[in-house]
Parts: C-alpha cells; structure tokens; sequence
C-alpha cells in the first residue's frame, strides 16, 4: 500500500471514530449496589470495613438510591431535546429512555450535571445563574414523563453500559461503563465513577473510570481520595452566586478545644451561611455551635472534643443550599495533651521552643 492509500485509510478511521470528537456530555457515575444491598456491604449500622460508606445525598441506605445515573455537560449551550439514552445490561441493549422536547433540555450550561433516576422525585429548578447546576429527573412507569420516558430502567454490577444519541441517533458518547472502560468486577457493594475532572478528552475507554466502595455522590461532583472540579466547566454568569471554602482546606491536624477561624470566600449574594462540619468522611453533617450569622466569610469554631480522622466543613447558602462548598480534602481533629504544645497544635516542635525562650526571655528574672 502507497503512503497516499495508508494515509487516506487512517484519515478514513479517524473520521468515522466517535473518540477523536470533543465529547458534548460524558457519563460521570453510576449506582452498582443491589437493592437489597449497603455500599461497601455490611448492613445499615456499619460497613463490611468498619466505617459508614455512603453517599452524599442518601446518606447511608439499603440500595444506595436504587437504579440511577449521572451525566456531566461539557458544551456549553447544549441542546439534548429528543436526545436517547440506550441502556445495556450484560452488554445487551435493554431500554432506551428518550428525552422529551421540553424547553429545560434546550439550553444546559458547560457543567451542568444530570441525573436519571427510578426512585427520586424530579427537581428542574434548574437556574445556573442563581448557583443552581443540578437537574434530575424521573424515569419510571407511572412518572409524568414531561422531561424523559415514564418507563422503568435497570442500573446494574453486570456489566452495565450506556450509550448517547442525538436526536438524529447520531452517537455521541458510549457505550460507556463496565467492560468498555479499564475497569472490570464492579461488584453489587459498588458503584462505577470518574475519578478525575470532567472534560472534553474523556472517552468511554478513559483509564480515569474506576469503582468505587468508600463513597458516592448523586447529584454532586465525584470523590475519591480526591474531588472533581466542576466549576472549571462553569462559566461566568452574572448575578450567580458560589462559595469556596479556604480554610480548613484539608490536611490540617487541628487541635480539640481550641478556636479554629473557618474561612469562605463567596460570589453573588448569600445573605446567610449555614456552617456545617462532618467527622465521619461527609456521612453525617452538624451545625457548628452557636449557629453562623450572616456571611462575613469567617467563623470562629469552637474545635469540637474528638479523636477523629476523616474530617470536613461545609458552607452553603441557607435559603440556597444548591451553593456550597466543602473542605477539597479531609483535615483531622486531635485531643492535645503534649507537655510542652504550647500552640496547642499537638506538635512540640521548634515554634513551642521559640515561644517559650519568647516568654522566658519576657519573665521577670529571664537569668
């Protein structure tokens, strides 16, 4: 074969390759865990390794929300009206879920992420502009079927699959799932997920899908040992409104029963911050005592009085609690009895020796 012929071939193959497109909307995770089954195994109290995997919006359940998945926008002012969602079990197609013509579906903004479910109840207050980046909607029999089939769809540990069409049933992205990307034996205790930032280079063969048993995030950006970043898909919107949390960011080691400053920074109006804090790896939130008031984009924390590892904060919008943010990693939280910690940092290091040769030195009989 001439170079020519080889080149027109290969120029051929890449044509006709969904991989060399730039993916519009891109699979971000998926329920694996049997109804009758915990994420991570065990039962509700505990799970098969002694902590409490859960997810982010149902909390530790049996069936972890039941069948549903969850899609991430990648173009921006993207129509997906009459757009198909073909569904595979066992690498054979068993439903497609057709979305309806509904104006909702006519303008999505890059980052916006998408949920189907069987089980939860739609919610399309859907408003970029006000911090607001979330639509799911409802897909079962009996559903109102305004925004998607009112037809019943399987999520499952058996190699589960699924595939994007446009309205022309034009492939967009997918198969996507089990046995297309590197990952393989997604168990009924898991769930399948991107672990790392959405963006226009995923394909369904993208070594960054994996599943995962510690935690999941319907509805929310994916975590790890890590955290997606959504917000660089986001754009700029006026009048929207978001919060960063920069302290505690994650990494810390913070003493118990002292005064830690909890720090946010925020964008657009939020006229009230609820502060929260979680030492069990987000499963369970606590207000900080005496409850925020306002949003000055500080708080004094009265450190609470645990041992605990796997700690985060939040801060949201009180009468907004689609805006938030949380610590990027888990910080920890120690109860201090070390002679000599004289910062109260549960460290006796080279600042406790300063500040005592400073107070020495200060003393009234410093020889």
């Amino acid at each position: 074969m001439s170079k020519c012929s080889f080149f027109k071939v290969v120029c051929l193959i890449s044509a006709c390759s969904t991989a060399t497109f730039a993916a519009d909307i891109i699979l971000n995770e998926y329920n694996a865990v049997g109804s009758t089954d915990f994420l991570n195994g065990g039962n509700a109290a505990v799970d098969e390794d002694g902590g409490r995997a859960s997810d982010s919006y149902f909390g530790r359940i049996q069936g972890n929300g039941g069948d549903w998945f969850e899609l991430v926008v990648i173009k921006d002012h993207l129509d997906i009206r009459a757009w198909k969602f073909d569904i595979y079990n066992n690498g054979a197609l068993d439903r497609t879920l057709n979305l309806t013509n509904h104006s909702i579906w006519s303008d999505l903004r890059s980052g916006t992420i998408i949920t189907v479910a069987e089980d939860v109840p739609g919610d399309v207050s859907y408003d970029p502009a006000a911090g607001d980046w979330w639509i799911n909607v409802q897909a079962r029999t009996g559903a109102d079927g305004l925004y998607i089939d009112a037809a019943n769809f399987t999520v499952t540990s058996s190699n589960w699959q699924l595939r994007i069409r446009d309205s022309a049933g034009k492939v967009i992205f997918g198969p996507a799932g089990e046995g297309i990307s590197q990952v393989d034996g997604v168990s009924n205790t898991e769930v399948f997920r991107l672990e790392s930032d959405p963006n226009a280079a995923i394909t369904p063969s993208s070594r960054d899908y994996d599943d995962g048993k510690d935690f999941s995030t319907f509805g929310s950006p994916n975590r790890w040992g890590g955290m997606q970043n959504v917000r660089q898909l986001r754009p700029a919107i006026g009048g929207s409104a978001s919060i960063i949390v920069s302290f505690p960011k994650g990494w810390e080691l913070l003493a118990a029963g002292t005064i830690q400053t909890i720090r946010w920074e925020t964008k657009g109006i939020v006229k009230d911050a609820l502060v929260e804090f979680s030492i069990d790896n987000g499963n369970t939130w606590v207000e900080v005592y005496p409850p925020n008031v306002g949003s000055t984009g500080k708080y004094d924390w009265l450190v609470p009085l645990v041992d605990a590892e796997h700690c985060l904060v939040r801060v949201s919008g009180r009468n907004s609690l689609h805006v938030y943010d949380v610590s990027d990693q888990l910080f920890s939280i120690h109860i201090c009895g070390l002679l000599g910690d004289i910062t109260g940092d549960c460290v006796v290091d080279m600042t406790d020796f300063a500040l005592l040769a400073s107070y020495w030195l200060e003393s009234s009989g410093p020889f």
